[in-house]
Order: structure tokens, then sequence, then C-alpha cells
């Protein structure tokens, strides 16, 4: 905040709601068109999938929340079904594939297995 903002707030001047307080910023989210929810929701559920925190479907466990999209005015949700055992799988094959490479690479310029 700048010095004329303080200022106008220290008058009670202050312009916009203010968005601490949770009833004026409850306000302003109800006010804000549907796309624009949905963006701010997806990208609540970017922050989360990048942390590694999975939200589940209560009913169908394994199939996971990832995306909400607008058609034609109405919300769906994007859930699929993901092996967790799978992930781990290819995870660790792509990192012996990784490891595989790397000896070719030094294999080829003659340093061999050292």
């Amino acid at each position: 905040m700048n010095r004329k903002q303080a200022r106008a707030m220290k008058h009670g001047k202050a312009k916009g709601p203010n968005l601490n307080d949770p009833r004026q910023a409850q306000a302003m989210l109800e006010n804000l068109p549907i796309a624009t929810l949905v963006a701010g929701i997806n990208n609540s559920l970017d922050i989360l999938q990048k942390r590694g925190i999975p939200i589940s479907d209560w009913d169908q466990k394994k199939r996971e929340l990832y995306r909400l999209k607008v058609f034609g005015g109405k919300v769906y949700f994007l859930a699929a079904e993901l092996d967790r055992s799978e992930q781990k799988t290819n995870k660790e094959n792509e990192a012996d594939g990784s490891e595989k490479q790397a000896a070719e690479k030094r294999t080829e310029r003659g340093q061999g297995n050292a």
C-alpha cells in the first residue's frame, strides 16, 4: 500500500472493498462471472497438484478431480481414475531409462563403467 492509500484509509476514504474483511471479500467473489470463479478454482487445483495433494471423489476413491470446465454456461468437473502403482512404476522405469542412457553415453566416450 502506498502513502496515498494509507492516508485515505486513515481518514475513512478508502476506495474499493477491504479484502481483509471476510464479508467484503465474499461479496466481491459473489459478483464475479462464473468463468472467473472457475479459473480461480483451477489455479487452486494446480497448486494442490504441484504439492502432490490429490482431490478424490468421495464415492469412488480412485477418481481424482483435476479440472473444472464451463460448457454452455454449465460447470463440469473432470476427474480421472488414476492408478498410483502404475505411476510409481512408470517413474521408476523412466529413472532406469535415464541411467541406461547415461551409461551408454559413457561407453560411447570410451569411459566404460567406471
